[in-house]
């Protein structure tokens, strides 16, 4: 499992367009999907409305950061509190910790077409649903969306030492299929 994949939250920022005087990053916490708990695509989907911030944000500016911590896990797909993450008086444990693992993911937040791109809408759709259930009976007068983000780029961070720059073409091609542990070269 990815990092991406067993979190239910993160925190996209955008540009917050609501400031008259400059530009400044706005972080609001979104729950998302990459698929459903069974088949991850690495490309994380969004339930969204304009009448909220950061949809308004990328009326302007379509660049986000998505932000998301190991310590999130577990989720509402099988995963485990991570010892590396979690707090304790005498461990090393903690979600600052350069071991306790964060995936940022930079791009482009794009809505999807249902009319355009029918099947990738109603796959996010049923993700979305599936793991964030009550998102079916939220207000239809908000006249949601289904958004997700265009990666060009993906920081992580994951042992002392500094962070690593991923390649996006290599993170998308990584089979996720297998239940083995493998270790994958996914730097530049």
């Amino acid at each position: 499992m990815t990092i991406d994949h067993v979190n239910e939250s993160g925190e996209p920022e955008s540009s917050n367009a609501k400031t008259t005087k400059m530009p400044v990053p706005f972080g609001n916490v979104y729950s998302f999907v990459d698929g459903k708990c069974n088949q991850s695509t690495g490309t994380p989907y969004f339930y969204g409305s304009y009448m909220d911030q950061t949809f308004t944000d990328i009326s302007k500016n379509r660049a986000v950061s998505l932000t998301l911590s190991e310590s999130a896990i577990p989720s509402v797909c099988p995963g485990s509190p991570i010892g590396s993450c979690t707090i304790a008086a005498e461990e090393s444990g903690d979600p600052e910790s350069p071991i306790c693992a964060r995936l940022v993911i930079s791009g482009l937040l794009e809505t999807i077409d249902s009319e355009k791109s029918p099947k990738e809408y109603k796959t996010a759709r049923d993700a979305l649903f599936q793991r964030h259930p009550s998102m079916a009976n939220w207000p239809k007068g908000h006249n949601w969306v289904i958004a997700k983000i265009n990666i060009k780029d993906l920081w992580f961070l994951d042992m002392y030492g500094g962070a690593s720059i991923l390649d996006v073409n290599k993170y998308y091609s990584v089979n996720l299929s297998s239940d083995e542990d493998a270790e994958i070269d996914l730097e530049d």
